[in-house]
């Protein structure tokens, strides 16, 4: 059990750091004032993405005890699940006509970011024996 509370106060952890840095970015002189015009404030995109991972990893970590053997199709079927309510919740982001992209590479930078964080904990508990 403590080690899976380690997944959950890492993945945080990282969070937490990968926000900071993110703002730290856009306190840069080049990119200032270029929160200002994001429908979703940076807070709010990690929020979205780090609830969606600890209860991807939440429901893995059951699956893993129970039926290992289903554990690379619950990942994919949750990872297609998160891509469907990310695209919706994306979907004024995208929609959004300027010609200055940033918040787009931005939302779909932090999805990979979390993406490999599940990523890396799914084969971790595949690999466990």
């Amino acid at each position: 059990m403590k080690k899976n509370l380690g997944i959950f106060i890492t993945t945080t952890f990282i969070a937490a750091v990968l926000l900071v840095l993110n703002i730290v970015l856009y306190q840069m002189p080049d990119l200032k004032g270029e929160t200002d015009s994001f429908i979703y404030p940076l807070p709010v995109v990690y929020l979205f993405f780090y609830i969606f991972t600890v209860v991807i990893l939440a429901v893995l970590i059951v699956i893993s005890k129970k039926k290992k053997e289903q554990l690379g199709y619950v990942f994919l079927f949750l990872t297609a699940a998160k891509m469907g309510f990310s695209y919706l919740f994306a979907r004024p982001i995208l929609t959004k006509t300027i010609e200055n992209p940033t918040e787009k590479m931005n939302f779909f930078v932090v999805f990979i970011l979390f993406l490999v964080i599940e990523a890396y904990y799914t084969a971790r508990l595949l690999n466990n024996k």
